[in-house]
């Protein structure tokens, strides 16, 4: 006999099964994604001042940049720290809202170790590619640039892949300038960071990708 119009059909195993991966999968995104337009700020702003005060003290102050050549690497080092530990806090805060409990610790501590090797990452390959001298301390930031870009583009793989996109432009943000701005190039990226990171947000946001 068949079923009358008006009677909702029964989901099937294979269907109710998939409804309730989705949820879960939906509910462990959550958690990983909680604050994540904020971190996303964040590193953009976080960027953006980086090179205004590299581009600031080499103008400046051309005698302190002169007899101190390698400022930019502690400079980029130390916001880079600064946004790792950032991230982590506002990661696991924003976390709260998602879940309780062990998978809440679980999904935090994973953020903040993944956060924490991008860091990692952030100082080691300079020092391992021999950059922490004067001959090198320039070229630091394109890399700690790069790094940080990468660790989107990573996290957006696992997570969400509009991430990995907000990655691939902050990458574009810094080398497009940086190959054909000339002196102005730190600026021009400044800018170029603080709109993509905005309108990065604002798309994520309304698009519902976070």
């Amino acid at each position: 006999m068949q079923e009358s119009s008006g009677e909702a059909r029964a989901p099937s195993p294979s269907e109710s099964w998939q409804t309730i991966h989705s949820t879960m999968e939906a509910a462990r995104s959550s958690m990983y994604l909680a604050g994540t337009t904020t971190i996303i700020l964040l590193w953009g702003a976080i960027a953006s001042l980086g090179f205004l005060s590299q581009h600031a003290i080499a103008t400046l102050a051309p005698e302190f940049a002169a007899d101190r050549p390698w400022f930019p690497g502690p400079l980029w080092v130390a916001l880079a720290a600064v946004g790792t530990i950032a991230s982590a806090i506002i990661g696991h805060r924003a976390g709260r809202d998602s879940a309780i409990g062990g998978a809440m610790r679980s999904a935090g501590i994973r953020v903040f170790l993944f956060w924490l090797a991008v860091l990692a990452a952030a100082f080691a390959i300079p020092a391992a590619a021999g950059l922490w001298n004067a001959d090198g301390a320039e070229r630091i930031p394109g890399v700690t640039i790069g790094i940080v870009a990468l660790g989107h583009v990573l996290f957006g793989i696992m997570v969400r892949p509009a991430i990995a996109v907000v990655g691939v432009g902050l990458a574009a943000a810094y080398y497009i300038p940086n190959s054909l701005a000339g002196d102005a190039a730190p600026v021009v990226t400044a800018v170029a960071l603080l709109m993509l990171v905005t309108v990065s947000a604002v798309w994520l946001r309304r698009s519902g990708a976070l």
